[in-house]
């Protein structure tokens, strides 16, 4: 029994190591192919390998970087080539309170109360009774205090050393975020008129205009989404298929004023989404994301959006990646 286990065990690190080689083969084909139509350099290889790793891990398929098929295939020729220095600064949450301060006024900013670079520095005194607690280089690590008194310190302290300590992004070929130093950030809850939070508001921009929105609400609850066009209109298309197809959609007074505060933040990129919300009749700016998904969206829906979001894909930037591992270095 324990010999039939191990020829077990190592059948199966054969099988895995196997199909590792038989795709690296094929991505360096594709490789050969793909710098026949495009830029593609020594420099580009890593994060070209990364990215096909991942699509077929996640999506069983290589992208198209030739004739962009959809949403997703968009997203990794992104990746590769409108790299910026500024890609980083605007990836770091801390920071690109700066880049909005700069582009549209600090009036579109949530109220700041800390940065530190460990938990235990926090200050909790000196924080009100309802706050939010995030890092800045990854995404998902919130969390959301209504009540100072009730809140779980030691759990909120596993949850930010945990984030503090991911290496995140890389893996997936969002390169920008190897390049954040890891903070925490305290600030102001945005409360709404619900028990769920605010809406969000994700304006998909490609070379400075708004192209469609994802609308989601109910969050925490039953959460629900609509795509909408630049005029509010639904575009009955789903873009994450685990979150059920809403109808509550309505322009809100501030939909013009949101419009223009999405295109001010994502001109001079050729594409990114920029998370906006509305209390009160105040918007604020959230974070701006370069690569939503990773550009592993599941579903038809992606397709569909994806022909929605073109860009000028005959000019291109040079790698930065490897100049900021040098200087970071």
């Amino acid at each position: 029994m324990l010999l039939t286990g191990r020829l077990r065990w190592w059948y199966g690190r054969c099988r895995v190591k196997i199909k590792y080689l038989w795709l690296s083969l094929l991505i360096k084909i594709k490789w050969r192919r793909d710098r026949l139509h495009l830029p593609l350099t020594p420099e580009h290889w890593e994060l070209y390998e990364i990215i096909h790793h991942l699509c077929w891990r996640e999506l069983n398929d290589f992208p198209n970087l030739i004739r962009c098929r959809d949403l997703n295939d968009r997203i990794q020729w992104l990746k590769l080539f409108d790299q910026s220095e500024v890609i980083v600064r605007c990836s770091d949450k801390i920071l690109v309170r700066d880049y909005v301060r700069e582009r549209v006024g600090a009036t579109y900013l949530v109220d700041l109360y800390q940065t530190c670079e460990h938990f235990s520095e926090i200050n909790f005194e000196a924080l009100p009774d309802r706050f939010v607690i995030k890092t800045n280089h990854d995404s998902g690590t919130v969390i959301v205090v209504r009540d100072k008194g009730q809140l779980d310190k030691l759990a909120a302290e596993s949850r930010i050393n945990s984030s503090l300590k991911h290496e995140y992004g890389w893996q997936n070929g969002e390169w920008a975020y190897a390049f954040v130093r890891p903070r925490i950030l305290v600030e102001e809850f945005i409360a709404s008129d619900s028990p769920t939070p605010p809406a969000d508001y994700k304006f998909y921009v490609a070379e400075g205009k708004v192209r469609f929105v994802q609308y989601i609400y109910d969050r925490w609850s039953d959460t629900k989404e609509q795509t909408v066009d630049p005029e509010g209109k639904d575009l009955a298309t789903a873009l994450y298929p685990s979150f059920k197809y809403g109808n509550a959609f309505q322009i809100p007074k501030c939909w013009d004023q949101m419009t223009w505060v999405a295109e001010q933040l994502g001109n001079g990129f050729k594409c990114v989404r920029v998370d906006l919300f509305c209390s009160n009749n105040r918007i604020y700016a959230g974070e701006m994301t370069y690569w939503p998904m990773a550009g592993c969206y599941k579903g038809e829906g992606q397709r569909k959006l994806g022909q929605l979001l073109t860009f000028d894909r005959t000019t291109y930037k040079s790698p930065v990646y490897h100049k900021l591992s040098k200087t970071i270095g």
